[in-house]
């Protein structure tokens, strides 16, 4: 089932969300080669929410720290899917040229003693229709502890660690069946989480509004990250960003790529 919702309600979920500069606390943890910096972010209750988006595949298939941001909350991407080496075969005809990438950190000032586990979150996807104002194809969840190894088939490979883990330090763990009591020992015991995702990842899984995402679609798209409090339910802190995905010509390509905060810095990833 579609969700219809406005742009003016996105907008008005993160009014109470503060800037605080573009590097997220401790640093960029997942993966190798993954520069930190050019994210948007929002602190509330000792909980820092980041979000960004990023180059997965340039014109030669491969990864960049290239983010195309404007400084406050919106990125731009490239349409179209990787078409070739080093993008390995399963992202080919499959994946979008960008993903985005979320932080959590619920002791970002080493005051609180909070754990990823003391909170409840959502992250949500949308695309924005052609009216420029709807906005569809919604996909919800909560990221941390919305699985349940019984009965789910959603799996993720979360890096976690802590205020002192560096860059690319996290610690990868799988939410499924067998690693389930680690994952939720993890979660319990360590205040930062962290992925690299890409809308791809959830095309194809059947009944979800992702389920015949086009990656050659135009268009805007809205990615929301938010915390909650377990008891009451009560919004927390929220942070979303907006990723307008274009065609360029490849000088023009080329040329936008240079407004990374990290531009010239291409490094692939193992993700």
């Amino acid at each position: 089932m579609k969700t219809l919702l406005t742009a003016a309600t996105i907008a008005a979920a993160t009014s109470l969300a503060t800037a605080s500069g573009d590097y997220v606390s401790p640093d960029v943890i997942f993966g190798s080669g993954n520069a930190n910096g050019s994210f948007t972010i929002a602190n509330g209750g000792g909980i820092e929410l980041g979000l960004r988006a990023k180059v997965r595949y340039n014109a030669s298939n491969a990864p960049e720290n290239t983010f195309n941001y404007d400084g406050i909350d919106t990125y731009t991407m490239q349409a179209g899917s990787p078409n070739g080496a080093p993008a390995g075969a399963w992202a080919i005809g499959d994946n979008a040229r960008w993903n985005f990438e979320w932080s959590v950190n619920t002791d970002v000032n080493g005051t609180t003693g909070n754990n990823l586990d003391d909170f409840n979150y959502q992250i949500a996807m949308f695309r924005v229709n052609a009216d420029g104002n709807t906005i569809s194809d919604a996909l919800a969840f909560d990221m941390i502890n919305g699985f349940n190894p019984a009965t789910s088939a959603v799996q993720w490979d979360h890096s976690i660690g802590d205020n002192t883990t560096g860059n690319g330090g996290g610690v990868e763990i799988w939410n499924n069946q067998s690693d389930a009591a680690l994952y939720a020992d993890r979660i319990a015991n360590n205040n930062v989480a962290q992925n690299s995702w890409n809308y791809g990842f959830f095309d194809g899984i059947g009944g979800t509004a992702l389920e015949d995402w086009d990656f050659n679609a135009l268009g805007s798209y809205i990615i929301r990250l938010t915390a909650y409090d377990k008891v009451t339910g009560l919004e927390i802190v929220s942070e979303s960003i907006t990723v307008n995905v274009v065609p360029l010509p490849t000088a023009a390509w080329a040329g936008l790529a240079m407004l990374g905060t990290f531009a010239g810095v291409r490094t692939i990833r193992r993700r």
